[in-house]
């Protein structure tokens, strides 16, 4: 489909776009006796522009202003025999429609009344659940980070994941929703990350001072909004005003008046017995905003500058050795809970094959760590936790401008241009004190906004606009060079890599609205032309890694000298002894090709230059079939052509990759061996038979209906049913390419094939030791993939678009003094949701004779190994008997043979299975080797169309709002949220993955951003002393000591977030996830700051009460389970930020406000359930918290100048 081709046809057919920095204005014009008045003129001036709309009553004396822009408003009705009414101070918000209702006085039409109406909070048009913010709590409300889309979190049904933690997956989630799927314009122009679309996210950043409106739609936006299938964000920078209006200002905040974090607190060592010390904190945020006229009443212009420089310092947790391990002595925990200590004699004699022991070379680096300070990380014996206290540095620069042109003296046409400039350079953490920053960004985002609004008839309207959002940043990075670690170490040094991205998106649309007696109908379109160029250097070094779960038995030879061993701390025991002995297992090889087939020279970077193109039309209808009840219907078309790479670097498999599970799946129901597979290979797009990644879906219609019924003014009862597709595509490709076999291919050396004697022995950091990078396979296409057993992530090309079914019964009612009450039932279905599952792990093979199938027979065998079974005991099982014939001998059946294998690797029952299935010990199938495994794979992570979930809430809301722009909001959620994975698009090769291919229902679960409760609020209040106010307004002298001051705040406080426990590095169903554990006693969660200390570990703040119970309710999962998803409650959000203002009055124009806000006032602490250890494989910190979801009390204080 040719670009700009289709903008001229769409922009021919008059079609809309997202009209989203525009609103609505209707009501019902009535006489004294409440007989509706026809033919009334309708006059709306724009109090701050002195621009006008104008129109007439239709036949049911009703009138509409659609597409009108939001300010403050003078609504004036004329009609012959009645006074003429004028309302005053109307404020209309963005994306909110107001009703107005105006009744008329007899009298002359010269004489002029005054009415006491105002717009209703309740809508009475559609079924859209949301809320709108004007300048005043913009500008007033204490913002941690000055994010104003970070509004969004104070909306019910909105997860807040904590302000430690803004970009989490487990934030930014509406009614159940994915993070990625919110959708946010800025003047009705696209401002979404294009690639990682991050919750609570404006690409540009939107200072709080250039912000005139913000409207969010949460639930069912009608068939106009769309794009994706989460929130409706709108945002409209502010406008020039026929008088001259700015501010200067400037924020502070250092460490004098901010409280130190827990963790830091608690971090107790001989350098620092009190703990770390205070973090450094000196931000000063400044700025100036200025707007007026250039023309009266038709020419105005709006800057905004603002800087933000901090020089701070923050909190950093690395994994270290401790001092002993430092010198090559290494401890574990026995069976009775006791600490042995094994020495470097020890090592070499009884666990090293080669007699070496520790490496002189691996201990050289080891010492360069620092000594432990505290124990949150590690296993507590062999590991510890270093935290320090890392410089960051932070230089920002944001320009904003608008410029407004009313074109015509009669204000039909409207013209606007809005710029966004931004430089940037953000030094983070270093890896070690003393190190320099790991990466350095530079950026250099910028925007430009075009928009012509043109009233052509009082009936019809029409709204074009083009928009350009360019993201350009660069990550220096700090290593371009090979690197090798110790798993559970930090590296001693930092390992980023350089890289550099620009993402510009052209944004063009059009709208059109046409009022024809009782149906307003509006017909629309939306391009984005996304051009997403990088230049990324993650792929172009190897690396290498003492990986104990790479060597034969999955390490196990480590600890079998130590039968005492306690066996979930051997786990930890064989990282800590492959460090010391300097055991290098895992090689990752990395290669660059050209397309003809060349290998690029290591260290090349690879350059991608992503295509993607987005159309939208739709044609909506609101009917109001009587005054009291309007029906909104309407359509959105969404085409989404495949995302692709501009210079044909793009592969795809041969053979589709669900045909190819597929095959797997009919091999292993007929008793058949994988072998008889094909083999997976890949071709270039461009090639014949190439395929797009995904397929071009013309048939994405999205229909949505609402009833609105209000039987009077106050009241308002609202149905609705909406569906909306995801928003997919650019996380796709770029996570594809990332390992595109052929092109950017990863070569790992197969697991379980060395051993403590084979494998290699460590030399330094950057350098791999040889034999252990497996070499680069032949280029060209197609590419085969070698029989290495590989890991790797990929992509069913035969995705289908995700969608969800919105919908929600609310009923309204607003009450005299300016109160609102909203209760509302939220239900979300979500269908073919992107979901990750490993179609290339061992099938469950089904015995043909006996109808058995494998993870029955391995389950079996696991339930008599725990069960201590002598092998004399063990019954004869059919499918082993069966399909492992070859097993049988030396006395023993078959079934006994296997069981001795399973038994001695348990609960490793893939290992178990490996060494039958690959090895033929003690025994291959019948069908000979690979009949379970796949020979090229053991780990073929494939996102596919396959999720589902469901979300139903309820949710209160309260809002009183008074006329000078003071507000307050509570609202309240009790919602219940469930799927198969919580995971965004863009997430990596390991997270939210199915681990059964075969049963993916074990995976369901509540969702990982469920909080079954929420609740939060929002005030700006000013206090009713001093001039202009009911009390001690007498004299100035009373003014300036009791007049002026301001309460601001907001409070946030939810239930607890879910979390799992792990297997550790067991795998009892997948090669590649270990999954989780499964519950086999009670358990009692709830944080704990003073939790008893687990199995050789430290007391501390724990997700358990009692973590030495919990580990005991635990087991291991057995064969073909995935374990207990999210049944582990922690922490969930509690904190109240709040602020104190006094404004000085110098003149009538000019004013001073000094302002004082405190972020977490009480300094309440709550912790991440994510980073909470709760693995069977590390029990030393079983359940211990590493993070918090809160951060610190922290104080600011400002003086602003507003004229």
């Amino acid at each position: 489909m040719k670009p700009f081709l289709t903008i001229l046809l769409l922009s021919a057919l008059s079609m809309l776009s997202l009209a989203q920095s525009l609103t609505q204005l209707s009501g019902t014009v009535t006489d004294p006796s409440g007989a509706v008045v026809a033919g009334a003129k309708v006059e709306a001036l724009n109090l701050d522009t002195g621009t006008k709309r104008e129109t007439t009553t239709d036949a049911s004396g009703t009138y509409l202003f659609p597409q009108i822009v939001p300010g403050n408003y003078r609504l004036t009705v004329s009609a012959t025999g009645f006074a003429t009414a004028a309302v005053d101070n109307l404020r209309l918000l963005v994306n909110t429609p107001a009703t107005v209702p105006v009744k008329l006085e007899l009298g002359a039409v010269s004489e002029t009344v005054s009415v006491s109406a105002e717009a209703t909070q309740i809508n009475t048009v559609d079924a859209t659940v949301g809320n709108a913010f004007g300048t005043k709590p913009i500008l007033q409300l204490p913002f941690e980070a000055r994010n104003v889309v970070g509004l969004l979190a104070l909306q019910p049904g909105v997860t807040y994941a904590g302000d430690n933690l803004p970009n989490s997956y487990r934030g930014g989630n509406v009614n159940g929703g994915k993070s990625d799927q919110a959708n946010v314009t800025l003047d009705g122009v696209d401002v979404n990350d294009q690639q990682n679309r991050d919750p609570f996210t404006s690409v540009l950043r939107v200072t709080l001072d250039s912000v005139q409106e913000f409207r969010v739609v949460t639930t069912n936006a009608n068939a106009d909004m769309g794009r994706s299938s989460g929130a409706q964000i709108a945002l409209v920078t502010k406008s020039g005003t026929n008088e001259l209006h700015g501010a200067v200002y400037h924020f502070l905040r250092n460490k004098a008046t901010n409280a130190n974090s827990f963790f830091n607190n608690s971090a107790v060592s001989e350098q620092f017995p009190n703990g770390v010390p205070l973090q450094k904190l000196n931000r000063n945020i400044y700025g100036a905003a200025i707007g007026g006229p250039i023309i009266r009443n038709r020419l105005f212009i709006f800057g905004n500058y603002e800087g933000r420089k901090d020089r701070r310092e923050d909190s950093i947790l690395r994994t270290v050795p401790t001092a002993d391990m430092r010198n090559g002595i290494l401890k574990y925990v026995r069976t009775d809970r006791t600490i042995a200590t094994v020495t470097p004699q020890e090592l070499a004699t009884r666990v090293d094959p080669l007699g070496i022991g520790p490496s002189q070379n691996a201990l050289a680096v080891l010492r360069q760590y620092p000594l432990p300070n505290e124990g949150t990380a590690g296993d507590g014996l062999n590991t510890s936790g270093f935290r320090f206290n890392a410089p960051v540095t932070l230089d920002w620069h944001t320009w904003i401008s608008r410029l407004d042109w009313y074109i015509d003296r009669s204000n039909k046409h409207q013209l606007f241009v809005r710029g966004n400039l931004q430089d940037d350079v953000f030094r983070e953490a270093p890896q070690f004190p003393g190190l320099p920053p790991n990466n350095t960004r530079l950026e250099n985002s910028k925007g430009l906004a075009f928009g012509l609004n043109s009233v052509l008839s009082p009936t019809m309207v029409n709204v074009f606009r083009y928009g350009i959002t360019r993201v350009s940043f660069e990550n220096t990075g700090i290593l371009l060079e090979p690197f090798v670690s110790f798993r559970t170490l930090s590296t001693i040094r930092g390992t980023t890599r350089p890289f550099i991205r620009r993402t510009p998106v052209h944004t063009f649309s059009n709208d059109f609205s046409w009022t024809k007696r009782k149906h307003e109908m509006k017909f629309g379109f939306q391009t984005r032309l996304i051009r997403n160029n990088r230049v990324n250097y993650a792929n172009s070094f190897p690396d290498a890694s003492a990986n104990s779960s790479w060597l034969t038995g999955s390490g196990s030879a480590l600890n079998t000298p130590f039968p005492d061993m306690l066996s979930t701390f051997r786990i930890s025991w064989r990282d800590a002894a492959m460090a010391v002995l300097g055991v290098v297992s895992q090689g990752n090889a990395r290669y660059v090709y050209n397309k003809d087939g060349s290998v690029f020279p290591v260290g090349t970077p690879v350059i991608r230059n992503f295509h993607g193109e987005e159309y939208e039309l739709y044609a909506m209808d609101t009917w109001r079939v009587l005054p009291q009840l309007t029906i909104t219907y309407g359509i959105r078309w969404s085409l989404m052509p495949p995302v692709y790479e501009r210079d044909g670097f793009q592969t795809v498999s041969e053979q589709p990759l669900n045909e190819w599970f597929n095959d797997r799946v009919r091999l292993a129901d007929q008793g058949l061996s994988q072998d008889q597979v094909k083999p997976v290979r890949y071709i270039l797009k461009e090639q014949p038979g190439g395929r797009d990644i995904y397929p071009f879906h013309k048939k994405n219609f999205a229909p949505r209906v609402a009833i609105a019924w209000s039987p009077d003014q106050q009241t308002s009862v609202r149905a609705g049913f909406g569906m909306y597709y995801d928003a997919m595509g650019s996380g796709l490709l770029v996570n594809y390419d990332n390992s595109a076999l052929g092109l950017t291919t990863q070569l790992t050396n197969p697991s379980a094939r060395l051993s403590l004697a084979t494998a290699p022995r460590f030399v330094n950091f950057t350098t791999i030791p040889a034999g252990l990078l497996l070499p680069a396979p032949p280029g060209g296409f197609p590419a085969t993939a070698p029989d290495a057993f590989a890991i790797i992530n990929s992509q069913d090309d035969q995705l289908q678009f995700p969608y969800t079914m919105n919908m929600n019964f609310a009923v309204s009612r607003e009450f005299r003094g300016g109160w609102f009450v909203q209760t509302a039932y939220v239900g979300r279905l979500s269908r073919r949701s992107l979901t990750s599952e490993d179609i290339a792990m061992p099938t469950n093979l089904r015995d043909p004779s006996s109808g058995m199938r494998y993870f029955e027979a391995a389950t079996q065998l696991a339930l008599l190994a725990k069960a201590n079974t002598p092998t004399s005991q063990v019954p004869r099982i059919p499918f082993w008997e069966n399909m492992f014939p070859g097993a049988a001998g030396g006395g023993l059946t078959a079934t006994q043979a296997m069981y001795e294998s399973y038994a001695d690797n348990a609960p490793d029952y893939t290992y178990a299975l490996y060494l039958a299935d690959v090895f033929c010990f003690p025994g291959c199938a019948k069908t000979g080797p690979y009949t379970l495994f796949n020979r090229q794979y053991s780990y073929l992570r494939t996102l596919r169309s396959i999720g589902f979930g469901n979300y139903h809430g309820l949710q209160l809301t309260a809002r009183k709002r008074w006329r000078n722009g003071d507000q307050i909001e509570l609202n309240y959620t009790l919602s219940k949220s469930i799927d198969m994975a919580s995971t965004p698009e863009i997430s990596t090769a390991t997270q939210g993955v199915i681990i059964n291919a075969f049963n993916r229902r074990q995976f369901r679960a509540v969702s990982d951003y469920d909080s079954r409760h929420q609740a939060n609020a929002n005030w700006v209040y000013n206090l009713p002393f001093g001039r202009g106010m009911k009390w001690m307004n007498r004299n100035r002298g009373m003014d300036l000591v009791f007049g002026g001051w301001q309460l601001s705040g907001l409070f946030r406080v939810s239930s607890g977030l879910p979390t799992s426990a792990g297997n550790g590095r067991f795998w009892p169903t997948n090669w590649n996830i270990t999954g989780y554990a499964t519950p086999v006693g009670r358990f009692e969660d709830g944080t704990n700051k003073n939790a008893p200390a687990p199995p050789g570990g430290r007391s501390g703040v724990n997700i358990f009460q009692d973590p030495v119970k919990a580990v005991d309710a635990f087991d291991y999962t057995l064969p073909g389970q995935a374990g207990s998803r999210n049944i582990i409650r922690g922490d969930g959000n509690f904190n109240i930020d709040a602020g104190l203002m006094k404004r000085f009055h110098i003149t009538e124009q000019h004013s001073l406000q000094f302002r004082w806000e405190v972020f977490n006032v009480t300094n309440s602490t709550r912790f991440d359930p994510l980073s909470a250890n709760i693995s069977l494989g590390d029990i030393g910190s079983f359940g211990r918290y590493t993070d918090t979801l809160t951060l610190p009390r922290v104080m600011q204080f400002a003086l602003r100048y507003e004229f």
